[in-house]
């Protein structure tokens, strides 16, 4: 599998400790941080938190600050990002770390009270197991909360911009390790395969989830969605 293979290459600790800490700081985190806030504010007292796709645990650091006492879950197919989770997560009883494909959770029915993916979905070979086993693991009531990068419909001229600068960023990586350049490549294309925003919503609302805030960024390239899981 493609994103296996990437996710659990060298390619995975440069992505992490180049490209995500160059980034973040920049954009990334700001909106890692709007995630975990919209989450807490409709589900404020969750107790089991899953961070599926968690890498080296980015959302689950500000999560834990606003509620340290909840236990957090960190699951990835990337073994290296794991174990960098484990090094950013040091001493932390209420921390646990899974490996698994989001295709498949090895999580009980309706035991979730928050799940978070961010940049998980489009990650998925098949989108809509990832988004049946979000709904199967999630408590009634409880919340999906998701960040991800979305095909856009209509490039306005501020979405070009942000689009060029995103890509040249990426592209300068490139020629800097070219031998990431087929991974940089998948996510240039992974965006390009992805839904777009409406018609990832419209798959939520099928799937039983009523969509209670959503929040574009970059003109529409990146968004925070908040589903609810609705009663059956």
């Amino acid at each position: 599998m493609k994103v296996k293979e990437i996710f659990n290459s060298d390619f995975a600790i440069y992505y992490e400790k180049v490209i995500n800490r160059l980034s973040s700081p920049i954009q990334v985190d700001r909106w890692r941080k709007i995630l975990v806030k919209e989450a807490i504010t409709f589900y404020p007292n969750a107790t089991t938190v899953v961070d599926c796709c968690s890498g080296a645990g980015n959302v689950g650091k500000f999560y834990l600050k606003e509620n340290p006492d909840a236990n957090l879950i960190n699951c990835d197919i990337s073994k290296p990002l794991l174990r960098l989770a484990k090094e950013n997560f040091t001493n932390k009883k209420n921390v646990f770390y899974v490996c698994f494909d989001n295709r498949f959770f090895p999580i009980k029915d309706n035991s979730i009270d928050i799940l978070f993916s961010s940049f998980c979905v489009r990650n998925s070979p098949e989108p809509l197991l990832t988004v049946e086993e979000a709904r199967r693991v999630i408590k009634t009531g409880g919340v999906w909360a998701i960040l991800d990068f979305f095909k856009v419909e209509n490039e306005k001229l501020f979405t070009a911009a942000n689009n060029l600068i995103f890509k040249s960023f990426m592209k300068l990586n490139q020629i800097v390790v070219p031998s990431h350049s087929e991974a940089i490549n998948y996510l240039f294309e992974s965006i390009e395969n992805f839904y777009q925003i409406k018609k990832f919503r419209e798959i939520l609302l099928e799937f039983g989830f009523n969509v209670a805030r959503l929040k574009e960024f970059m003109g529409g390239i990146a968004s925070v969605l908040i589903a609810i899981k609705k009663e059956v």
